[in-house]
């Protein structure tokens, strides 16, 4: 978003549109939140994903031992 006062230009890929600064602002605040919403997710998604890793590491390692190593160098 550039410019100020009643008229802003606002940067949608490679094109600029003219349009006024609250709806400006209010698509920028939109596109915030649902990437804020995105990455809720997939956070969530990633500690999953984590929990499920140390559960089949235990799974493991109480079936080989020390034998295995599991842990990142």
């Amino acid at each position: 978003m550039m410019g100020s006062g009643d008229k802003v230009l606002l940067n949608l890929g490679n094109a600029f549109f003219e349009i006024e600064e609250e709806e400006a602002t209010e698509l920028c605040e939109e596109e915030v939140s649902a990437l804020q919403e995105k990455m809720d997710k997939l956070n969530e998604e990633q500690e999953d994903i984590l929990e499920q890793q140390k559960e089949l590491k235990a799974i493991l390692y109480a079936r080989f031992g020390k034998s295995i190593n599991l842990e990142e160098k």
